[in-house]
């Protein structure tokens, strides 16, 4: 039934089933159970019993038909008696088709075959009541073109259909901030997130997504670093990082804090002062009185502005805890890597050691970030690049690639603590739970990167300790 047929028809083969019959669920779980190694039952009072058998997970599901209330968006779902009913109630033609389980004939009454073929996305019957019956299908249009569009063949909508997304992107409102960040994320991590992600903007669905996005279309930037708005840019930095979540949401997220930081930097005709303004327009020099010009475009911070507007976005899309913080730090630390291009003095290499230790974030003993990812992710963000400094700015990043790589050779940086924790601290100093603590680990730990206290030294750390904790009075005790 539906994607398990269409993806069969495309020529991919999975190990997930869909099967429809006019069997209700207890008799589908008396027939499934002596050949399921696992069932579940979680679906049964919409008709769908779940089971794992020889390596494949399939969902048996009884006929369905709905019935929609005058204006009311939510169905009644009854159990039906045939299979057209069925394939009736389906979004799209491509997954209105069915094949018989035991001769494999094709059951397609709406032509979905042929709109696989010609690569269209066609609603069943009317658009705009495919979409008020349920939202998310204007997400999952969007879906179906990312994931099914390929270089040889493009997928798109009819225009019908385009046409209903666009003029009732509102009702996405209904929908709840989960099933959204579902379908967001297929996008993202679809083999054509870009296209996905031009068409949630064109149709005015980012507005119900991620909507500071939107602020991002037509933000020129400085032609000197890069060739494209902070829109275009965008694009090319999702399409160039790996398909991995956390790396294509940072990609995503990673500038969209650019807007918010947009100054011109001016410049007097005259005297030839400097000067940093909001608006473009031409003005007045402070200091002679002579005309400035805007002559360069600066985005000062948008690391950290970007960071805090994507944590609030992601907690809208009720992503995890660890997930956003994954994304936020990768996004607050995009810039450290251009920052070793644009220095004109080297690292040192305790510079490259900290580098490496800022870019890692664990929690409870699992990683969430690190510098692999954030490496990664500035690699992509040089595609993005005018073409004029993106060979020394790849020259750059091979550089900090090679060097990151031979220190971690010699120490595993992500590992090094303060020889000292907490308790041993409050013991010593007989002081009780503060953030006293933090400043001192962090001071010793901090050392240790720098490679002038050893990991093991506890000796050299109490005395730096009690020096560090004497200079700083942490405990208020100073004259």
């Amino acid at each position: 039934m539906g994607g398990y047929v269409r993806d069969a028809l495309s020529g991919e083969r999975k190990e997930e089933v869909d099967a429809a019959t006019d069997a209700r669920p207890p008799e589908i779980k008396r027939l499934l159970r002596p050949h399921a190694e696992q069932m579940w039952d979680v679906g049964e009072r919409f008709g769908t019993i779940g089971a794992s058998m020889d390596g494949c997970r399939v969902e048996v599901t009884t006929y369905r038909s709905e019935r929609y209330a005058a204006g009311d968006r939510h169905p009644e779902v009854s159990f039906g008696d045939n299979l057209m009913g069925d394939l009736a109630r389906r979004d799209f033609t491509i997954n209105a088709v069915a094949a018989d389980a035991l001769s494999g004939e094709i059951i397609d009454p709406f032509e979905g075959r042929r709109d696989l073929e010609l690569g269209i996305l066609r609603p069943v019957g009317d658009p705009l009541e495919r979409m008020r019956e349920d939202p998310l299908r204007m997400l999952r249009a969007v879906r179906f073109v990312a994931t099914l569009s390929r270089p040889e063949k493009p997928f798109e909508m009819t225009a019908d259909l385009e046409k209903a997304i666009r003029e009732n992107a509102g009702w996405l409102g209904s929908i709840s901030a989960e099933r959204i960040r579902e379908e967001f994320d297929k996008i993202l991590l679809s083999e054509n997130p870009s296209l996905g992600i031009r068409a949630l903007v064109r149709l005015g669905l980012m507005r119900y997504v991620v909507p500071e996005f939107m602020e991002t279309v037509d933000v020129r930037q400085d032609t000197e670093l890069h060739h494209k708005d902070v829109f275009e840019h965008t694009l090319i930095v999702v399409e160039n990082v790996d398909r991995e979540p956390t790396l294509r949401r940072a990609a995503f997220f990673h500038d969209i804090g650019k807007p918010r930081t947009l100054v011109y930097e001016h410049r007097c005709t005259y005297c030839g002062a400097r000067s940093v303004r909001k608006e473009p327009e031409e003005g007045e020099c402070e200091e002679c009185g002579g005309r400035t010009v805007p002559k360069k475009i600066h985005f000062y911070g948008h690391e950290n502005v970007g960071s805090g507007m994507t944590r609030r976005a992601m907690r809208r899309l009720a992503y995890s805890k660890d997930e956003i913080d994954a994304v936020a730090h990768l996004v607050r630390e995009h810039m450290r890597p251009m920052s070793y291009a644009m220095g004109r003095d080297p690292w040192t290499d305790s510079a490259v050691r900290r580098f490496i230790r800022d870019a890692h974030l664990e929690r409870g003993g699992r990683e969430l970030a690190n510098v692999d990812m954030l490496l990664k992710l500035a690699r992509a963000d040089i595609t993005g690049s005018a073409p004029r400094r993106r060979r020394a700015a790849e020259a750059s990043w091979r550089s900090l690639r090679e060097r990151v790589d031979r220190i971690r050779e010699q120490d595993a940086i992500e590992k090094l603590k303060s020889p000292l924790d907490g308790n041993e601290l409050m013991e010593h100093f007989g002081r009780g739970p503060g953030r006293w603590i933090k400043h001192v680990k962090d001071y010793l730990e901090n050392e240790v990167v720098e490679g002038r206290l050893a990991q093991d030294d506890k000796e050299t750390a109490w005395r730096l300790a009690e020096e560090y904790v004497r200079e700083h009075d942490l405990f208020g005790e100073g004259a």
